[in-house]
């Protein structure tokens, strides 16, 4: 879809204008708000090492680990998204096909019944929790099936202020989330 293509571009240059060091406040900020998530003992979240352009969630999951939650991160195999627990986020190494930093292999995919929240990347998001990725899919076929498998998992995405936009161009796969966090906070959508 065309326009999504242009708004990903749009995004990109937004995201080059936002200096290292508003990246490691914001993200600090976001932090502490998806602290604020872990409303009980030993959840399973799931979460991921970002990119550079991504807000750095890694204290957040370094946290986690600390209180007893169980952090799952992502991995593509047979070219879908699955997660994979980590006792430590230094365990991820990089995919060299996808850049993705990938649990081990040797460690089992998750079972899906037990994840309470999935912390949600992406490139774009609005306020009424529409969410636009990188264009491959991977997150909004996973939730999909996830929403099946456990009606009762959260999806929260997660941005800098400058990815929040007022409206995005949506197709049927596209899967919304129930709330967004910027460093102003969570924004609520159910």
């Amino acid at each position: 879809m065309e326009a999504k293509i242009e708004l990903r571009r749009a995004i990109k240059e937004r995201l080059s204008h936002v200096s290292a060091k508003q990246r490691e406040t914001e993200s600090r900020i976001m932090c502490r708000t998806l602290e604020k998530l872990l409303t009980r003992e030993h959840m399973t979240i799931t979460g991921y090492v970002p990119f550079a352009d991504e807000p750095d969630i890694v204290p957040f999951l370094h946290s986690a680990l600390e209180k007893g939650h169980t952090v799952l991160l992502p991995a593509i195999e047979n070219n879908a998204l699955v997660f994979r627990a980590v006792k430590s986020i230094e365990e991820a190494t990089k995919n060299p096909i996808t850049n993705l930093m990938e649990p081990p292999t040797s460690t089992p995919v998750y079972d899906r019944v037990k994840i309470d929240l999935v912390i949600t990347p992406g490139r774009a998001f609005t306020r009424e929790g529409l969410r636009m990725g990188r264009g491959n899919g991977g997150y909004d076929h996973w939730i999909h099936g996830q929403r099946t498998i456990n009606p009762a998992t959260r999806y929260i995405g997660i941005c800098f202020e400058c990815q929040l936009v007022s409206d995005l161009p949506v197709e049927p796969h596209d899967e919304k989330v129930d709330g967004v966090v910027t460093d102003r906070g969570l924004i609520n959508v159910r």
